[in-house]
């Protein structure tokens, strides 16, 4: 026989417990953290160092620019491995009937931009030619799936020529600068030399 509740007394609530939260190698065990209440002010109180401006692009009728299908695929890195003939779209817009390679990771996000663009380029819908794809991988080989890797190609075979960047983990650390090394990379580095000098 259930017990009749009392309507004069109210019942305590009921909590429920939720499962511990995932350790972070940032955070830890705590599910965010505070900083200052208003950044604008601390940061102003930090004294900024001068840069001096970038200089220009030289557009010249050999400049390959490389443009991300995504962000944070690595062109800035690539370009940075290349001559001045490769330039990073994010410095400037690529120039109008220019040549560009597409830049994109493994990612799944990151393939469907790419499909995207190449369709684009298909129909004439991008003010620039791609001629080319470079696949950077985002994890180590083994760690992509069979419909990943089956996507990748997929993707690869829409463009005139495709390449892949091997997974560089010390790319992504603070303070290195990305060197070129390992056969697979210098020989991408070489043919995107060659695209920009050459066009194909």
């Amino acid at each position: 026989m259930t017990p009749q509740r009392n309507p004069f007394v109210n019942e305590p609530e009921v909590t429920p417990q939720e499962d511990p939260i995932d350790d972070d190698p940032i955070l830890g065990q705590r599910e965010s953290l505070r900083g200052p209440r208003n950044i604008q002010q601390s940061l102003a109180a930090e004294p900024v160092e001068e840069t001096a401006p970038a200089a220009p692009v030289a557009v010249t009728s050999a400049t390959l620019w490389l443009v991300g299908a995504s962000g944070g695929v690595g062109t800035s890195t690539l370009a940075g491995l290349c001559s001045e003939n490769v330039v990073d779209e994010s410095e400037r817009r690529p120039t109008y009937a220019g040549r560009a390679l597409l830049v994109c990771s493994t990612s799944a996000s990151s393939l469907e931009a790419a499909q995207q663009l190449a369709r684009k380029s298909a129909s004439g819908q991008l003010p620039y030619e791609l001629v080319g794809l470079v696949i950077v991988y985002d994890r180590p080989k083994n760690r992509l799936t069979k419909p990943t890797l089956d996507f990748a190609r997929g993707v690869a075979r829409m463009f005139p020529v495709a390449m892949t960047a091997p997974y560089a983990p010390s790319w992504r650390e603070v303070g290195v600068s990305p060197q070129a090394s390992g056969t697979r990379l210098k020989s991408v580095l070489r043919k995107i030399e060659k695209i920009a000098r050459s066009g194909h």
